[in-house]
């Protein structure tokens, strides 16, 4: 057989994704004398799991690993609980935190639009332009585009954390329904 051969059922056979007849064809390639250079020490392991004594596994050894694994889960899905119970509490004291920001710049932006200026003439809506501002409402509204780009930022930042929170519950999700599988089948 080819080298190349060779790796690739060795690579299946270290995935667990071998037949019978293909393991069979590494141990012999393997048990024989023309083993390629670069493939020594892939020989010793190979070779290794196939003269080494049968290890006696205890009975109860299962049922434990079981109890393990059903604790681990449980456990697993009290603390995603608690995560989902804390960052929903942090989610809504941000989305209260951003709509006060939000009414806040409307509350300021209306002010400073509407607050007759003394000292300046009344423009009408058709001459108000960038350029007949005054410098007071002109830093104000600077003020305002900083503020809501800020706003814009903090607020995808935490979409982004959402979209976290809800990858770790799916993964969690997916995890306890492995084990729910698992039981059920052993239950029938």
């Amino acid at each position: 057989m080819k080298t190349d051969e060779i790796k690739i059922m060795l690579d299946a056979f270290y995935n667990g994704e071998t037949t019978a007849a293909e393991e069979l064809r590494l141990l012999e390639y393997f048990s024989s004398e023309y083993v390629a250079d670069e493939l020594l020490d892939e020989k010793e392991v190979f070779l290794s799991m196939y003269q080494a004594e049968p290890i006696d596994v205890p009975p109860a050894l299962e049922t434990k690993l079981e109890n393990l694994i059903d604790n681990l889960a449980s456990e697993e899905k009290q603390k995603a609980e608690i995560n989902a119970g804390s960052n929903r509490k942090h989610l809504l004291r941000w989305v209260g935190s951003a709509a006060a920001c939000i009414a806040v710049l409307i509350s300021v932006t209306f002010y400073f639009n509407n607050k007759p200026d003394a000292g300046q003439p009344t423009v009408s809506p058709k001459q108000q332009t960038a350029e007949n501002l005054s410098e007071a409402d002109k830093k104000a509204l600077k003020e305002a585009e900083d503020a809501l780009i800020l706003l814009s930022s903090n607020f995808n930042k935490g979409v982004n954390q959402l979209a976290i929170v809800t990858s770790s519950l799916d993964k969690s999700n997916e995890i306890l329904n492995k084990t729910l599988n698992r039981k059920k089948d052993k239950e029938s």
